[in-house]
This record gives C-alpha cells, structure tokens and sequence, in this order.
C-alpha cells in the first residue's frame, strides 16, 4: 500500500493538481503539508492502536484511505491526469480541498505503515532487524515499479 499511495501521490495527484490549477504554488504546499501530517500521524496511531486494538485501526484506516480516494475521483476530471482540463467535476476543485485530500493521504500512509511496522514485528520477533530490512527493500522496490509515466497513457 505504501508503495501505491508514494506512486499515486508523486506521479498522478500532483499532475491533476497542475493540470487544473493555474497556480503551481500549491505543489510544494501541499507536499510540506503531506510530510508534516504523516510525520505528526505515526504517534497518533500509535496511540489508537495501544488504545483499542489492530482491528479498529485498520477499519478506521480502511474508512479514511476510501474517503480521501473517493474525494480525489470526485474532485479532478478524468482528463487531468494526461492534459489541462476545464470539464465539470461532481466537487469544485478548491485549495482547501486539495489541502485535505493531502492529509488524508498522508494519515492512511502513516497508519498504514504502522500497521505493517507492528506486523513485521511479530512476525520477526526474534530477528527484527531482518523483518524491517526486507519491508523497507519491497517498499523501494515497489515504488519505483509503480511510477509510470501518466502521460504515456
């Protein structure tokens, strides 16, 4: 998953944002925004999770990951992944929408991360080093794999 939202959000999401706004100041907001809120997400979910269990994360997780997906559909024209696009979108595309589509995207990264960090570590509890060796190698692997060129298609 975390390669598919790293994808998703550095090839696809910024190139809609482009494509429809004329202003291109919003790019490095947006992706200051991402950082900061998956960086203040990672003890927020922790805490969830230390709270109530694994399973009530990931449902949570799963509910905002469908929100923040079903807000970017709802938000750019289908055309704003490959060319400018002025056609009519079910929800105008605004800087504060964008902005929130950010954070949700960033808070599912970040819990899903976590999600898969606590994972890796039952199931490597002797060797942990090796459990998160070989998650962080197919999350960099997989990342690059799934960067396909938008305007190809």
């Amino acid at each position: 998953y975390n390669s598919f939202v790293l994808a998703f959000y550095t090839m696809t999401y910024q190139t809609c944002i482009g494509h429809v706004f004329a202003d291109r100041s919003l790019i490095p907001l947006m992706s200051l925004i991402f950082g900061i809120t998956a960086v203040i997400a990672c003890p927020l979910f922790e805490s969830i999770v230390i709270f109530f269990n694994n399973r009530i994360t990931a449902l949570l997780l799963y509910i905002l990951a469908i929100i923040s997906y079903y807000l970017v559909f709802l938000t750019f024209p289908s055309a704003a992944t490959y060319a400018e696009s002025d056609d009519p979108t079910s929800l105008q595309p605004t800087k504060g929408l964008i902005l929130l589509i950010a954070v949700l995207l960033a808070l599912t990264d970040s819990g899903f991360n976590i999600q898969a960090n606590s994972a890796i570590g039952l199931l490597f509890q002797s060797d942990s080093e090796i459990g998160f060796m070989l998650l962080t190698s197919v999350m960099s692997m997989g990342t690059p794999v799934l960067c396909v060129d938008t305007t190809a298609f």
